[in-house]
């Protein structure tokens, strides 16, 4: 089984089948799936309030059990705490945050971090440059700004695009979470997952993932794959092209094909549901 693990809503969705059929085409059989970013983000302007976003995810993933429904919200709005409640209670599988004004120790978003941790649910940043037009946001997402999360015991969070161009910085922070991990386990400490989604330009990809899996670290069962795909009109064809081009890379790489089947599945829901 292989899950595409980040795939965005624009709010232009129908229904899912043809997204389900796409995803096949692409060799998956599943799919994160996360909500039309909040009001504003991106240049979108009005995506509509959190519950319209809400019911349009829940609606879009309805009946299908290989699709994985994340709610995306700013943790920094003054109801998060309301809005992370209300997706739970609708049955979302988790949470995705891109830092685009703040920084990911911002307190209130602390607040809503804690309450996801208590709720055994993972979520999801973004992390490394983010192309949104003339926002200088890049200071938000550098992989250093995630250690005050340390103190969120029992948090499982991902970053994403292992964080490119700060790939070093953020194994360097993946290190000191994993340390931390071993020596607080039992839900004591918080986990840090890498996701490999690229955000990595074509030439600097082999290197980076030469870095992840050569470092030394214990990544082997914390590394998740997806394609930054949409999924109204999801390109299967670059999401084939650029897993077969990540999968050649793994067996350059002499990753065991348990590793490999873990990349595209198992650790994704480990991820998800803490097992």
């Amino acid at each position: 089984m292989r899950i595409d693990a980040h795939v965005h809503m624009h709010g232009q969705e129908k229904d899912s089948g043809e997204f389900m059929k796409r995803l096949e085409m692409a060799g998956f059989d599943g799919a994160v799936v996360f909500s039309t970013a909040p009001d504003g983000m991106f240049g979108l302007g009005k995506t509509g309030t959190p519950k319209e976003r809400l019911e349009k995810l829940m609606t879009y993933t309805k009946g299908r059990d290989t699709l994985y429904p994340f709610y995306f919200l700013d943790p920094t709005d003054e109801d998060a705490l309301e809005q992370v409640k209300l997706a739970k209670e609708a049955g979302v599988c988790g949470y995705k945050i891109i830092c685009s004004h703040f920084y990911p120790w911002n307190p209130q978003a602390m607040e809503v971090y804690r309450w996801i941790a208590e709720q055994h649910m993972p979520l999801m940043f973004h992390s490394g440059i983010l192309y949104d037009g003339i926002n200088a946001s890049g200071k938000y997402n550098r992989p250093c700004e995630f250690e005050p999360l340390l103190s969120v015991a029992g948090l499982r969070f991902s970053v994403a695009h292992v964080s490119w161009p700060w790939t070093g910085e953020c194994i360097a922070v993946y290190g000191k979470f994993n340390a931390f991990l071993k020596r607080n386990p039992g839900g004591k400490a918080a986990e840090l997952f890498l996701d490999l989604t690229p955000g990595t330009p074509p030439t600097f990809r082999k290197p980076v993932l030469t870095d992840v899996y050569g470092n030394g670290f214990d990544v082997e069962q914390t590394t998740f794959w997806g394609s930054d795909n949409v999924a109204e009109g999801y390109n299967w064809e670059y999401a084939k092209r650029i897993r077969e081009r990540d999968e050649e890379i793994f067996k350059e790489l002499r990753l065991s094909e348990k590793i490999k089947e873990s990349i595209f599945c198992e650790n994704f829901m480990r991820f998800m549901n803490n097992n």
